[in-house]
């Protein structure tokens, strides 16, 4: 169901990209929402002068620190019932950026939203009014492509963060043993938008990891499996409960991945079936339209 309030939103972030924040402001807009953009690049007058022009009923931002300057500009909105809302998408706590919690400003917005699910009491030990919404994609690139000729046993699609070496033992692993690419190793761009689309629908398998944390995992989940992948993932607290479906292997068992690797490299039909029953997962509750939408709902409790 649909908030009851279309509000105007002002959106501080990056829009010249679609897989920045401009997907999300479109999909805001198909809610019949007023999305006012506002680059992140901005001279704080410039920000200050457009929040006093539109007055908006919602300040949204991800990772940014409001300046000093525009500081009881914010204020005075915030008394005429304008809500700040941080809408992250990334892991704070036994992550490396974890200090950010106590010493960034976004923290302390009306609202915090974040995908992580398993942090709850941390976030309120910090006086955040912290609500986990999970991760969605562009409804207008959840397509599942027809067939293709494939061209690869088994594809990654990601960085090689150093933070996690993990990955890239995983990788090595696997590629000793199949016909494996990796895409985005050094330009996490190489592969976007309906590309993606394009190369899972010429991939038998993808492989999919993200930092372990309970309750937690990348959007690469909701990315793949809304764009025709059949994707395997080690298991994470939590997972299966929304993604039933999802095929998993034991955290830390590269055996157990090879298994489940060569089994589904040979069941086509099964296969198939999987991806079917997940990307109709993704495109029912998962597209990012849904997940504006959960936004508006808790902004109107």
């Amino acid at each position: 169901m649909q908030a009851k309030k279309n509000p105007k939103i002002a959106y501080i972030g990056k829009f010249s990209l679609l897989h920045d924040e401009e997907y999300i402001a479109r999909s805001f807009e198909k809610l019949g929402c007023e999305v006012i953009r506002i680059p992140q690049s901005s001279q704080w007058f410039d920000i200050k002068n457009t929040l006093e022009v539109h007055r908006p009923d919602i300040l949204i931002y991800g990772k940014w620190e409001c300046p000093k300057d525009i500081f009881s500009t914010i204020l005075r909105l915030k008394r005429e019932g304008m809500k700040t809302v941080c809408w992250l998408f990334d892991l704070y706590f036994g992550y490396t950026r974890e200090y950010q919690v106590r010493n960034k400003s976004f923290f302390r917005s009306d609202y915090v939203f974040t995908t992580d699910g398993g942090h709850g009491a941390q976030f309120s030990q910090y006086g955040i009014k912290h609500i986990c919404v999970r991760q969605g994609i562009y409804d207008d690139e959840c397509i599942l492509l027809p067939l293709k000729p494939m061209k690869y046993d088994v594809v990654f699609v990601g960085s090689d963060n150093p933070i996690f070496p993990e990955r890239k033992e995983r990788l090595r692993h696997i590629a000793s043993y199949c016909n494996f690419q990796w895409f985005g190793k050094k330009d996490t761009n190489e592969k976007r938008g309906m590309d993606l689309n394009e190369l899972y629908a010429e991939s038998k398998i993808v492989v999919g990891d993200s930092f372990y944390s309970p309750h937690y995992w990348s959007n690469r989940i909701v990315e793949t499996l809304g764009r025709g992948g059949f994707l395997i993932h080690q298991e994470v607290e939590g997972l299966k409960n929304e993604y039933p479906d999802l095929v998993t292997y034991k955290r830390g068992d590269l055996q157990d991945l090879r298994k489940k690797i060569e089994y589904y490299l040979s069941h086509e039909v099964e296969r198939q079936e999987i991806i079917k029953k997940n990307y109709n997962l993704v495109k029912s509750r998962y597209t990012m339209d849904k997940k504006c939408n959960d936004i508006l709902q808790w902004l109107n409790q």
